[in-house]
């Protein structure tokens, strides 16, 4: 059963469903069924796409990450792909608004398995993705692109995050980099996203929250001086991917929904828990 949490970077689901729930604060749409189904679907897709990454990624991680599922030999390939093509099936299936999440699934399936072959098109595919993802909570309301333009920036902020975030774990596989690029892509994005906050509804204390965050972790990353080992990388990707939960927290306040904001923050420690024994990344 680990071997499938693993599999699943079970730490990470809280983070599409947050993403989904944060798009539908920042347009006002209220609880129904129909949301539910979508951040449910959106995770089912996310997961499907932790798995098909390391089937597709099988042979390279046999020889640098052999304790992996599928290199150690605990969840076979094909059972694996099976997985992965299930529950994209069952995101799909279950969404309200079939085109928009089988977009995100091809998308998924151009990342795994061809586009991030080039780094800079994996990137940006990837922000792409999780930027999507924000904007579906949005797309709940009307099942077509919403109009709302606050969501449209909160997303590409968030894509843009989502990018660093990748090149961050590109570098995790280079044998050496430059501390000031791996200080500069990792820091930049959670400066710059307290700026959306700025232009919500209500931004106080969201906008005030984010930017203590933010400088915290600057003086986090700062700290560690030219100490950018494979390692060092690896645990600040941990704490940018349960940021990524800090960010739609933070937007769901300053739209004014404070038991969504509080729920998707109290998920923050229960992945953290959860990191320490089963890797986000």
């Amino acid at each position: 059963m680990i071997a499938y949490l693993r599999l699943l970077r079970v730490g990470t689901l809280f983070s599409p469903a947050a993403d989904v729930i944060a798009g539908a604060c920042l347009v006002g749409t209220p609880w129904s069924m129909e949301l539910v189904r979508a951040a449910a679907a959106s995770v089912l897709v996310y997961g499907a796409g932790m798995v098909l990454n390391d089937h597709a990624d099988r042979r390279e991680d046999a020889r640098q990450r052999p304790e992996r599922p599928i290199p150690s030999g605990a969840v076979s390939a094909a059972t694996a792909l099976a997985l992965g093509f299930a529950l994209l099936a069952a995101g799909i299936a279950i969404s309200p608004f079939v085109a928009f999440w089988a977009t995100l699934a091809i998308l998924v399936l151009a990342y795994d398995y061809l586009l991030k072959r080039s780094p800079a098109l994996g990137a940006c595919t990837m922000g792409a993705l999780r930027g999507m993802n924000l904007l579906a909570g949005a797309v709940v309301a009307t099942s077509t692109l919403p109009e709302d333009r606050m969501v449209w920036i909160a997303a590409g902020v968030y894509a843009a995050y989502i990018v660093a975030v990748t090149v961050l774990g590109i570098f995790e596989d280079e044998p050496k980099v430059r501390p000031r690029a791996v200080v500069a892509v990792q820091t930049v994005p959670p400066l710059t996203a307290p700026l959306v906050l700025l232009g919500l509804e209500r931004p106080w204390p969201a906008a005030a929250l984010g930017f203590v965050l933010a400088v915290l972790f600057a003086r986090r990353v700062r700290g560690r001086g030219q100490d950018w080992n494979q390692a060092a990388i690896r645990q600040s990707m941990t704490w940018l991917l349960l940021g990524t939960m800090c960010y739609t927290s933070l937007l769901c306040l300053g739209s004014g929904r404070w038991l969504e904001s509080v729920g998707i923050a109290a998920a923050i420690p229960i992945a953290r828990s959860i990191s320490k024994r089963i890797a986000l990344t």
